[in-house]
C-alpha cells in the first residue's frame, strides 16, 4: 500500500493560510482528503471555516504541534493515515516552528511528507515584532513552495521586497503569488511538481539571516562517489540537527543523469534527474541551517571533486 502524502502549511499569523487551504481543499472531494489543524488557543476558529470541506478534520488546540502538543499530532496522523485518504494537510499555528511537524511526519509509519508551503503576506502591511523575526525565517527555511499572498493589496515595491526577501533566506524554494487564496498559473498538483526543479542560486555563497544561514556550494566537473557520500555522512552529518533545509544538482562520475540532492531536518534523500547530455557537468548544494562551519563544509565538499 502506498503512503499518504502529507503537505505541511505554515506562515505567520494572519498570512492567509486557511485562506489557501480553503481554495485547495475545494479542489478536493470532501472524502479524499483529511486535515489536521492547529491553533494555540483552546478555542479553534479556523477548524469552523473549514468544516465541510472535509470528511476528516483534527482539531488540536491550546499549545503548538511543534512541541507541547506533538504527541496528539503523532496520534492524528497515525490514526488518519490507517484510513487512507488520499491526502493529509496540516495547517500550522503561525506562532509555531515547523520542526517538530516535520520530523513527527518523517517518522509515521504509512505516510510521506511530500511539500511544506510557507505563506507570506507580500502586502507589508503587518510587520513582525522584532522578537518573532528568526520564527518567520525559520518558516521559510523548510519550505519547498512560499506562497506570497495579499499581492492585490500590495504595491508592486512591496511584492519586490517580499520576494527578495524568500530569496536571501531560502533560494531553494518554489516561489508563486495569490490572491485570496487562488495561486496565479498554478494548480495545487503543479506546484508540487514544479519544486523539484527549483534551485536559484542566492546573490552571496554565504548568507546569514538572523537565526538562520545559507550556503551555496559549487563545484565543476564531476565528483567522486565515495568521497561526496562520506561528505555527506561525516561533515554534513554532523550538522544534522541544525538543519533546516539541503537541496542540489550534483554531477557524479560515471552517472550520466543528475543526481538529485533533497532534504529536511537532516534527513536526505537522493533521486536521478535530466540527463547532462552535451551540458557542463557541475554541482551546486544549498545547505540552509543555523550553526553552520561554512569553511570547514566548503573545503570538505570541493575534496569530493574528481582530480584530473
Amino acid at each position: 500500500m502506498s503512503p499518504v502524502p502529507v503537505t505541511v502549511i505554515t506562515g505567520f499569523l494572519g498570512a492567509g493560510k486557511t485562506t489557501l487551504l480553503d481554495a485547495w481543499l475545494r479542489a478536493h472531494t470532501p472524502s479524499e482528503v483529511a486535515v489536521i489543524i492547529n491553533e494555540v488557543a483552546s478555542q479553534g476558529i479556523d477548524g469552523e471555516l473549514l468544516r465541510g470541506r472535509a470528511e476528516q478534520l483534527v482539531e488540536i488546540t491550546a499549545g503548538c504541534i511543534c512541541c507541547t502538543t506533538n504527541q496528539e499530532l503523532l496520534h492524528a496522523l497515525e490514526t488518519l493515515a490507517a484510513s487512507t485518504p488520499k491526502r493529509i494537510f496540516i495547517e500550522m499555528s503561525g506562532a509555531a516552528s515547523p520542526a517538530g511537524v516535520v520530523r513527527a511526519a518523517l517518522h509515521v509509519e504509512g505516510i510521506l511528507l511530500d511539500g511544506i508551503v510557507t505563506v507570506v503576506d507580500a502586502s507589508g502591511q503587518a510587520p513582525l515584532p522584532p522578537l518573532l523575526v528568526d520564527l518567520a525565517q525559520e518558516q521559510l527555511a523548510y519550505a519547498d513552495v512560499v506562497v506570497l499572498s495579499q499581492v492585490d493589496r500590495a504595491e508592486p515595491e512591496a511584492v519586490r521586497k517580499a520576494t527578495q526577501a524568500v530569496l536571501a533566506v531560502n533560494p531553494t524554494a518554489v516561489q508563486v503569488e495569490a490572491i485570496r487564496g487562488v495561486v496565479r498559473g498554478h494548480t495545487f498538483a503543479s506546484l508540487l511538481a514544479q519544486r523539484a526543479e527549483s534551485l536559484t542560486p542566492p546573490p552571496r555563497e554565504n548568507a546569514s539571516h538572523g537565526a538562520v544561514e545559507t550556503l551555496v556550494l559549487t563545484a565543476p566537473g564531476e565528483l567522486d562517489p565515495d568521497a561526496f557520500a562520506d561528505w555527506v555522512e561525516r561533515d554534513l552529518g554532523a550538522f544534522e540537527s541544525r538543519l533546516f533545509r539541503v537541496k542540489g544538482i550534483v554531477a557524479v562520475a560515471g552517472l550520466p543523469d543528475r543526481l538529485v540532492v533533497q532534504g529536511v531536518a537532516g534527513r536526505l534523500e537522493a533521486s536521478l534527474g535530466l540527463p547532462w547530455g552535451p551540458a557542463a557537468r557541475t554541482s551546486r548544494l544549498v545547505v540552509i541551517g543555523y550553526g553552520l562551519d561554512p569553511l570547514c563544509l566548503r573545503e570538505g565538499f570541493a575534496r569530493t571533486r574528481v582530480v584530473t
